[in-house]
């Protein structure tokens, strides 16, 4: 299935002082309207970023740009939709328009297979008090409870060394058909989700937070009690996790990492990684309902300089997390056997 998208110029009536703009309608497959699509427009010169969302009716405006090239992308919430990415050049005292029709992924096809949409749902019945952040004795915030996760709407792309760069082009080519889910082997680290929707279960102490999720290994360890990492520790999927305050913010730090996890969003992506990955967390609970998340993955072996995510995670106090098991790993399951 082929992206339906068109390029206009309006002329110069919408734009000022020799400014462009940008302006067009998002729709799905079926080509109905397509509303809160984040759209990101990245000039390729300066690096500088304009970003808006599609209104109920799926039109967009950018306005105040720069003339020049610029890429234009959106990335949907995990995972109905293909990212797109789109080259723009945009002429100074010009309006110009770009419509985009979104292709569906095969989640998106297969009925109950999108996490976005069964978190929409989620988000849509859960009935969450209007109170302060709760608070455990000694005054830090509890991050306890059940949340849902929405993946960054508009991820960074890390700038890869080569070798890291070719097996994330062959991964892509070849639809991730070595990724570690499809041989019933962990999701990539913060909170791993191999069912939909993305969920994790905070689980607070003064001196311990317990992290858990359906998917393989389950469970998180952050040590909160002011020990230091081990020298001697065994790399594993989920690594060595401990955290401190700043302030009402906890920073928590994960190191001894195996190289085996697949990164990339909530779902896991098509990015490698080796031993040296290093990841800091920074939570932080806005109130009561909700909580931000700002991820760095830091791996000189792998990526020239470090890169973020953002997660924005909803309470969900009427769910509770589901045992998962995993099968695929069975010989019957595995293709080409």
């Amino acid at each position: 299935m082929l992206v339906v998208c068109s390029l206009a110029f309006l002329g110069p009536s919408a734009a000022q002082n020799n400014q462009a703009s940008l302006s067009g309608t998002i729709s799905d497959p079926n080509g109905a309207t397509k509303a809160e699509a984040p759209i990101q427009l990245k000039n390729q010169a300066t690096g500088a970023l304009a970003r808006t969302s599609s209104k109920s009716d799926g039109s967009y405006t950018l306005t105040g740009l720069a003339a020049g090239n610029y890429e234009f992308s959106i990335v949907m919430p995990c995972c109905a939709y293909k990212r797109i990415a789109r080259d723009v050049s945009l002429e100074a005292g010009k309006a110009a328009q770009l419509d985009i029709r979104l292709v569906e992924t095969v989640n998106g096809t297969t009925l109950g297979d999108d996490p976005g949409r069964l978190a929409q749902a989620m988000r849509k019945r859960a009935k969450v008090q209007s109170r302060p952040v709760p608070r455990l004795a000694g005054g830090k915030p509890d991050l306890s409870g059940v949340w849902v996760a929405t993946d960054d709407p508009y991820p960074e792309t890390p700038e890869a060394l080569p070798w890291a760069a070719a097996l994330i082009e062959e991964r892509q080519q070849n639809n991730g058909k070595d990724a570690p889910h499809n041989h019933c082997l962990p999701g990539p680290p913060p909170a791993p989700g191999s069912t939909a929707p993305f969920m994790a279960k905070f689980v607070q102490t003064p001196s311990l937070l317990v992290i858990l999720f359906e998917d393989a290994p389950g469970f998180r360890q952050v040590f909160l009690d002011g020990r230091g990492h081990p020298s001697n520790w065994d790399p594993t999927w989920m690594g060595h996790s401990i955290a401190k305050w700043q302030g009402d913010v906890l920073v928590v730090d994960t190191v001894g990492f195996n190289d085996r996890s697949w990164l990339g969003g909530l779902g896991g992506g098509p990015l490698p990684h080796t031993e040296m990955l290093h990841m800091t967390e920074r939570y932080r609970r806005v109130n009561f309902g909700h909580m931000e998340a700002v991820v760095t993955f830091e791996d000189p072996g792998a990526f020239v300089k470090p890169f973020r995510m953002n997660v924005k995670l909803d309470l969900a106090p009427q769910e509770e997390l589901l045992e998962y098991v995993c099968e695929n790993n069975r010989p019957e399951h595995l293709v080409g056997k």
